[in-house]
């Protein structure tokens, strides 16, 4: 079926913890194969706990092959070479990775603009240039990244323009591979969380974006990973900049 993901490789850059780990176990129960890149090894084995469980349910179903490896990037090309394997075999590729910075431009460093623009823009452009010669030539092809809060358009931040800048590029990235590859059977779609209940918040952190969102309270990372599923499957979906955040504004 055209739009089934089942059976097909899924390379998830950031999947040990958070959004990427909850993107993980929910392909897991849809029997893709999964190669999980994280940076910490003990999430990274708490991770494998959960899909030997996933795995166990399954009784007389098949079992989909799920690869963990533990890497740290640095700044180089290097990063790519490291990945290449794993992205010339992977049928889907999802980028999670990408550091938030919240500080003011005139105290805003040439290292912190250089490191935000790169793991949030050239690094996911890196791997989907790596990644598209592959699908071209299976026909076949999906690209899931992740932009920031009201990114989809040109806006002014006042406290994160660096952080909302390279992920308003991203954006523009994703609308262009849709326009190109389409035609390879390839989509590229990306998703603008709000504010989300994740691991890596303090409960006084929590409290305080909570209390900005319309409900009063955070989105579960569940509902983002269930959209993740929907928009993989989903081969008339390209070019999509998903909003998910509840109709926030500033």
């Amino acid at each position: 079926m055209e739009n089934s993901i089942e059976n097909k490789t899924a390379l998830i850059i950031g999947g040990s913890g958070g959004l990427g780990k909850e993107i993980a176990l929910t392909l897991a129960k849809e029997n893709v194969n999964l190669i999980v890149q994280g940076r910490n090894l003990e999430k990274l084995k708490n991770l494998e706990h959960q899909f030997e469980k996933i795995q166990s349910i399954k009784s007389n179903q098949p079992k989909n092959s799920i690869t963990l490896f533990h890497q740290n990037f640095t700044k180089n090309e290097n990063n790519i070479t490291s990945l290449n394997l794993c992205v010339n075999s992977a049928d889907i590729l999802i980028v999670c990775y990408g550091p938030f910075l919240q500080k003011e431009l005139h105290n805003t460093t040439y290292e912190e603009w250089e490191s935000i623009v790169y793991w949030n823009y050239t690094f996911p452009g890196q791997l989907i240039s790596s990644a598209l010669p592959s699908m071209m030539k299976k026909g076949f092809g999906r690209i899931l990244v992740f932009g920031g809060t009201r990114t989809y358009s040109i806006n002014g931040y006042r406290t994160n323009a660096a952080y909302g800048g390279a992920k308003t590029a991203l954006c523009s990235l994703v609308k262009s591979v849709a326009a190109e590859y389409g035609k390879y059977g390839i989509t590229c779609n990306a998703i603008l969380p709000g504010f989300m209940e994740t691991e890596y918040l303090s409960e006084t952190t929590k409290e305080i974006l909570a209390a900005k969102m319309p409900r009063g309270k955070l989105i579960p990372e569940k509902n983002v990973g269930e959209a993740a599923s929907f928009l993989l499957k989903n081969s008339t979906l390209n070019g999509v900049l998903l909003n998910i955040d509840e109709g926030w504004m500033p």
